[in-house]
């Protein structure tokens, strides 16, 4: 049994393990080598990642790719990123394409349950297996109650994947109605893929969306 928490994460409630991805540690701090004046802030990332310890009081937490943002942090950088993952759970530490030199794991597996960062998809689903990723940031705009456009990160599910909401809160994401990008829009073809959209506090479950001419849309009603 699988689980979407509102926090982005996947929760695997027989197996007490959480997986997340994208958190870009350190990503101010690397802005700011490059020139950028970016105030000096995890932006909240340690409470976030507090907060879904206790909520879900995992055992185990896996990093699907993608845990710092730069090689070769400072030492500033490097004492939040140890203060941020110095939480209770084991950690499990999948390499994504910002975790150069860093000595990860390519993959997790687990009951059926396969986590890479998806920089590199597979060809297709491998069968009886659940491919967990991050990499891509999917978001899905809303209307709100004052007709306003909104970002709402969004889990992908759909031909034996599930790509995650970044955990980063400086992750801005791709519109995946828009802006999907080759590879995703390749692996899932014309299956059906179900969205479910996140507050932060709430999920909001879209239904069944499909790929054709007009883009990445809803193939029936969602049902409420």
């Amino acid at each position: 049994m699988i689980e979407l928490h509102p926090s982005g994460a996947l929760w695997l409630p027989e197996q007490g393990t959480a997986l997340i991805a994208d958190l870009h540690l350190g990503f101010a701090w690397a802005q700011r080598r490059r020139g950028e004046l970016w105030p000096l802030t995890d932006a909240g990332a340690k409470e976030k990642l507090d907060a879904l310890c206790r909520d879900l009081n995992p055992q185990t937490l896996v990093l699907v790719g993608d845990i710092i943002h730069a090689p070769n942090p400072s030492p500033e950088e490097a004492q939040l990123i140890a203060a941020t993952l110095n939480i209770k759970p084991q950690i499990i530490y999948v390499a994504g394409n910002h975790d150069r030199g860093q000595n990860y794991q390519s993959e997790w597996r687990a009951d059926g349950i396969r986590a890479i960062h998806g920089d590199e998809l597979p060809a297709g689903p491998e069968p009886g297996t659940l491919t967990v990723v991050g990499h891509f940031h999917p978001v899905m705009k809303l209307r709100d109650a004052a007709q306003i456009k909104r970002r709402h990160r969004a889990f992908l599910h759909g031909n034996g994947l599930i790509v995650l909401p970044a955990f980063s809160p400086f992750a801005s994401g791709t519109d995946m109605r828009d802006e999907m990008p080759a590879e995703l829009q390749t692996y899932f073809g014309k299956n059906e893929v179900d969205v479910t959209l996140t507050s932060g506090q709430k999920l909001l479950p879209l239904g069944p969306y499909k790929l054709g001419r007009n883009g990445f849309r809803a193939s029936r009603p969602a049902t409420r």
